[in-house]
């Protein structure tokens, strides 16, 4: 299996639940009339979990997320029930 180009960088609140992080996600599918093989990309995977002062810059265009963000064709936030970003 070769690369596979992703569509959508997902940034979420780390303190959800799974269920209801994968429950976003499936409901974005259903309101873009997604089909099953839309490839996502969640924000931890843009860092090295292992050394994440590696990603850090004052410039946020130097930064692994800004990188990951450039190749997709959208950034779905996925929001606490109090609407919390981050």
């Amino acid at each position: 299996m070769g690369e596979q180009p992703t569509n959508w960088f997902i940034s979420h609140w780390w303190g959800e639940a799974i269920w209801l992080f994968v429950g976003c996600i499936l409901e974005h599918c259903r309101v873009r009339g997604h089909g099953d093989n839309i490839p996502y990309w969640c924000c931890a995977y843009a860092n090295n979990q292992h050394d994440l002062g590696k990603d850090l810059s004052v410039d946020p265009r130097n930064t692994s997320f800004f990188r990951a963000m450039q190749l997709c064709i959208g950034v779905l936030v996925v929001l606490d029930p109090e609407a919390t970003p981050f």
